[in-house]
């Protein structure tokens, strides 16, 4: 079987091939994100900022995920169905130079295996649930997807992956994502770099050629009614007026920059939009940012061109 890298969160794995990030969310400080396989979700993977003094054991860790499941089952038991958390095993092991914990149990009698650990780097407590269909087959499978773990950079020069359902982006560490959304119509992910009021957007559409009767105006429209919308309400900016500047068919330039007396306090949104014809998307990228930081948005959106057009 052959398997693929993916990465979500400053988290990467290899996975098998037909296997795709399909959720993922955040709640307080915990941060979680789903892979499946076509039919079922087949990993879990839930990082907490945890900061090094208050990280717990091993122990402490598998009595909170225990209980997690616990408050997960009360809904169903309230239905009156049957359905329990049973031990099989647990071993110690080690998971990217780490410490941690193989927790094998069944719920409803299904098998299911958690590995559980504290990644003192990043200062996150790690728990990834893995379903196997059956235990015995794909027990090497997990192995190979444990021994490919990163859950931490050793150099500020890495670049972070971030696997979207039709590529990989990879991106400095500094930029955090802020949103994602995947669907039919729209899919994108807006990140913010740290301690600027600064945004990137990576957006694609559904099949192109299903949208066209849809968005007469092509990918201006498409763009407009969908990123765009969804950008305004998630991080609330006042943007500039857009012109989209079409340098060639079906590819445009995006412009726009807010009006200041002072030069400092000017904000520009710039990015280039296009239909990519071998994906049959419209693909978009955009960054919003303080005028005097205009270069360093070029250099990071000439850099993702480069990684979605090779």
């Amino acid at each position: 079987m052959s398997l693929k890298q993916v990465g979500w969160r400053h988290f990467e794995l290899s996975v098998p091939n037909e296997w795709d990030i399909v959720a993922e969310g955040a709640s307080g400080n915990a941060e979680f994100f789903r892979i499946a396989d076509s039919a079922n979700v087949r990993l879990e993977i839930t990082l907490e900022r945890v900061p090094f003094e208050k990280a717990k054991s091993l122990n402490e860790m598998l009595s909170v995920y225990q209980k997690a499941w616990e408050e997960r089952l009360k809904e169903l038991r309230k239905k009156r169905m049957e359905v329990e958390v049973k031990h099989v095993h647990k071993e110690e092991i080690e998971i990217a130079g780490h410490n941690g914990l193989l927790w094998t149990f069944r719920v409803a009698g299904a098998p299911m295996k958690a590995v559980l650990w504290y990644c003192e780097k990043s200062e996150r407590a790690v728990s990834l649930t893995f379903t196997p269909y059956r235990v015995e087959e794909e027990e090497e499978l997990l192995k190979k997807i444990l021994k490919s773990v990163k859950c931490h950079y050793t150099s500020l020069s890495e670049r972070a992956t971030w696997s979207l359902l039709l590529f990989n982006l990879y991106m400095p560490q500094e930029y955090k994502l802020v949103s994602a959304k995947f669907t039919t119509l729209s899919s994108y992910c807006i990140f913010s770099k740290e301690k600027l009021e600064e945004y990137t957007i990576v957006s694609y559409s559904g099949l192109a050629s299903m949208l066209m009767g849809r968005f007469k105006k092509g990918a201006v429209e498409w763009f407009e009614k969908n990123v765009i919308k969804d950008f305004k309400k998630v991080t609330k900016v006042d943007l500039p007026k857009i012109k989209y500047e079409e340098v060639e068919d079906n590819t445009f330039k995006i412009k726009g920059s807010t009006f200041h007396i002072l030069k400092s306090m000017k904000k520009i949104f710039i990015g280039n939009l296009w239909y990519d014809r071998n994906l049959d998307r419209f693909i978009g990228l955009a960054v919003y940012s303080k005028l005097s930081r205009e270069k360093d948005a070029n250099d990071l959106l000439n850099n993702l061109m480069v990684q979605l057009k090779t």
